[in-house]
């Protein structure tokens, strides 16, 4: 995964992909959303947006699976925030 100028650089030139990242609310890692990407055509964007950024899947509340783990053992099993 490249990250920092390069990245930068390539969103820029492709804008329309922001709709196809997911940022996580507690850590703010950001990647592309894998259920998204899998209905987006053409393998050229798929190759380079998984060359610039990793899957991230989110939860429900917007936090990624590592955050949501800390997050349960903070809160308990079963509470809510």
């Amino acid at each position: 995964m490249k990250t920092g100028r390069d990245r930068d650089e390539w969103l820029d030139e492709y804008r329309g992909f922001k709709k196809y990242l997911n940022q996580c609310v507690m850590c703010q890692s950001t990647g592309y959303d894998p259920v998204k990407i899998q209905v987006k055509e053409g393998l050229y964007f798929k190759d380079k947006a998984m060359e610039h950024f990793h899957p991230l899947a989110l939860n429900e509340i917007g936090l990624c699976l590592d955050c949501a783990e800390r997050f349960e053992a903070i809160q308990g099993p079963g509470r809510e925030a």
